[in-house]
């Protein structure tokens, strides 16, 4: 079976080759592009126990409302709205039909507008059962922009949760605000790239010197922000093995995590079944014969992600594409810029495999 990734790009393929064929006829905008990315993730839009086409709610006798699109249904509850417009069509303006909705129902915490090629998603950030005027996720597919794999990750029938997609929605939303919060303190001032550059620059530090070293110094601070966050997360201390009282927290399988165990999936082939565990401490893949065969760990929520190899750090750096390594307890560690990076390091999840695969014997003690 595809996966989701693989399934996702067979769909903006579709869109781009039947966008054409339906402008200025929303019916079939529907039919034809909007429609198939929900059967894609899993609905059946001919069961009304999962979908309502044209839900029109009760807001009282002196108000008039349209109907919305379509009314997806979870559980026999509400679980979000769709509103819809032909393709082409500009989306400002049209999410106050889709506000009301989202306000009738406080079950629902996802709102959706599109026409086919581009997506809003929004929730209730700012305001609890207010949607928000902002949409958390975006996605534009002639701009070719990559897919928010996340939020359709967690759209999928088989995963949908509505506190996750608010909770996700909450996460990006301080994450978007700190970046331009980052962006703004980092820009560099010119009396700090003076300082900066006072023991370098042999030139009298004129306006137009100091502006010339701007761009240098703006790229240098984030060399050093990734280099700290990388040293930071190598030189981390190991999760203590210590018994205590203190209740563990809730162990929360994410998105990221599960699309990366996806590709591991596909860079392993049918042939070479994993599955999955995850704890406090890691996301561990093993082999489906024995979960204590663990092939890799993954800690993909930290500043600097990693990936754990039982595997010898020479093999590691051999095989890590330049990346930064390091050894642990007998497990070679790859650090990546991004969990986006996973698919890149193939040849070591392959080699990681076979390694466990070849221990595998009644006597052998599995790596834990």
């Amino acid at each position: 079976m595809s996966n989701l990734r693989d399934l996702i790009e067979n769909y903006v393929k579709r869109v781009k080759d039947l966008a054409d064929h339906v402008k200025g006829n929303e019916q079939a905008t529907k039919q034809s592009l909007i429609g198939p990315f929900f059967t894609m993730l899993g609905y059946d839009l001919t069961d009304p126990r999962e979908c309502i086409p044209e839900y029109k709610a009760d807001f009282g006798k002196d108000r008039s409302t349209k109907p919305i699109d379509w009314a997806f249904l979870n559980n026999g509850s509400f679980a979000f709205f769709v509103e819809a417009k032909e393709v082409g069509r500009k989306l400002s303006g049209f999410d106050e039909q889709l506000a009301d909705y989202f306000a009738k129902d406080p079950n629902v915490k996802l709102g959706i507008l599109t026409n086919g090629a581009q997506w809003r998603f929004f929730t209730d950030v700012v305001n609890p059962n207010v949607m928000d005027r902002e949409p958390f996720a975006k996605w534009d597919i002639f701009s070719d922009e990559p897919p928010p794999v996340d939020v359709i990750t967690l759209l999928q029938k088989s995963q949908f949760n509505p506190e996750l997609i608010r909770t996700f929605a909450q996460r990006q939303r301080a994450q978007n605000l700190l970046v331009s919060e980052l962006t703004r303190l980092l820009e560099p001032a010119p009396e700090f790239t003076k300082l900066a550059v006072a023991n370098i620059e042999t030139r009298n530090l004129t306006q137009a010197v100091t502006e010339s070293w701007k761009t240098i110094v703006a790229s240098a601070l984030n060399e050093w922000a990734r280099q700290r966050m990388l040293t930071a997360a190598l030189e981390a201390p190991q999760v203590s093995t210590v018994e205590s009282k203190v209740e563990p927290p809730p162990v929360e399988t994410t998105a990221e995590e599960l699309e990366a165990f996806a590709n591991v999936q596909k860079i392993l082939g049918d042939q070479c079944p994993v599955a999955y565990e995850d704890s406090a401490a890691y996301f561990k893949i093993h082999l489906t014969e024995r979960r204590t065969w663990v092939m890799a760990r993954l800690q993909l929520g930290r500043r600097q992600p990693l990936v754990w190899f039982p595997l010898p750090v020479e093999r590691v750096t051999a095989l890590a594409g330049g990346r930064p390594t390091s050894v642990r307890d007998g497990w070679g560690i790859v650090a990546l810029d991004n969990a986006n990076q996973i698919s890149e390091l193939a040849p070591l999840f392959q080699e990681a495999y076979a390694s466990i695969k070849k221990q595998r014997g009644p006597n052998d003690t599995p790596v834990q």
